[in-house]
Parts: structure tokens; C-alpha cells; sequence
């Protein structure tokens, strides 16, 4: 939605990259319609992506607890955050399924988050709305929508490292401090 909402003066712009592949698809529900167009799809988003990278905008905040190995004791600089933008955020979606588009003979859910994402723009850029729950509920590919975006760490990881995940900035004993100033204030 917030991609949508930074092209909302400028839908034609949003309908230059998505109508030279989208318009091709008959078929949104079909699985054999779809899944050809996937490079395509991934490849037109990509494009809009870079070369409209300055109008990206946060989107989720992610906070970073740095433990023990597996126990709950926090490491002396234990907590940081991670910030994704919405544009930065597709990476997590996009790149899995450039890579599953090249042997799959059917739809998986990174693979259908892409196209939602292209069917939601592409509708927004024609007629200005997005029916987001038609297209997440016509759109199932024969799955359940239940973990449609389900993801773990390791998926996340790569596209985190940094500094600040090796080695938080908020301590331990920042920590303390600030949640004892927080229940002392009125």
C-alpha cells in the first residue's frame, strides 16, 4: 500500500512498468498463466524499485536482541534495531523467487507474494484502488494463505549484517537504566 501511495500522482508513471508484462496475464488464478510471467514480473518491480529508490520509506521496525547462544542471557550490547523501507523489504520476497522461478512447476509463497504485489499495483495504477483481499483471497494457488509470508532469520540475516547486529548499540546496562527512567517518570 505504501508503494501505491507514492505513485498516487503519478499512476501512469506506476502503469509504464507493470502493463508491458501484466497486461499479457488472462489468467490471474491460473498457475499455468502465471508462473511463465514470474521473471518478468520480478524484473519489471525491480526496475520500478531502482530507478524510484529515492521515494522509498520506512516501513517495519525490527528490533535486535543479541543473547547467549541459545539461552535468554543477554549479551553485554544486546539490543539494536533494524529499520526496512518498503522498497528494501521486497528483497526479502524477490530474491527467493528469482531464484525458485527457474525450476518451479508451481506457485510457492514467496513466489505468490511477488504477485500480489505486481496484481495489487497493477490494479492501483488502472483504476486507482487496490482490492487487497480479493487479490489475496482469488490468489491462493491452490495453498492457504495462513504463513503467506512466513519467514525465518536465516532468510532475513543476509540482508541485516551489519555493524550493529555483530554489535548492538544499546548495552545492558543502557537497557536497565532506560526501562528504570521510564517506570520512575510521572
Amino acid at each position: 500500500m505504501s508503494i501505491a501511495h507514492k505513485f498516487e500522482n503519478s499512476r501512469d508513471k506506476l502503469l509504464n512498468y507493470l502493463q508491458p508484462v501484466c497486461s499479457q496475464i488472462e489468467d490471474w488464478s491460473s498457475i499455468r498463466q502465471v508462473l511463465p510471467f514470474i521473471p518478468k514480473i520480478v524484473d519489471s518491480l525491480d526496475t520500478l524499485i531502482i530507478e524510484n529508490i529515492a521515494i522509498q520509506s520506512p516501513l517495519v521496525m525490527q528490533p535486535i536482541w543479541k543473547t547467549v547462544g541459545k539461552i535468554s542471557k543477554l549479551y553485554q550490547n544486546c539490543l539494536d534495531i533494524f529499520i526496512w523501507s518498503n522498497f528494501g523489504f521486497t528483497r526479502l520476497f524477490f530474491d527467493i523467487t528469482k531464484r525458485l522461478a527457474k525450476s518451479e512447476e508451481t506457485i510457492q509463497r514467496p513466489m505468490r507474494s511477488v504477485v500480489w504485489l505486481v496484481k495489487m499495483l497493477y490494479e492501483f495504477a488502472l483504476v486507482g484502488k487496490i482490492n487487497h483481499k480479493l487479490v489475496i483471497d482469488t490468489l491462493t494457488y491452490n495453498t492457504k494463505n495462513d504463513k503467506a509470508f512466513a519467514l525465518s532469520g536465516s532468510n532475513t540475516r543476509p540482508y541485516m549484517i551489519c555493524d550493529n547486529l555483530v554489535k548492538p548499540r544499546i548495552t545492558k546496562a543502557g537497557l536497565t537504566q532506560n526501562i528504570s527512567q521510564i517506570l520512575i517518570s510521572p
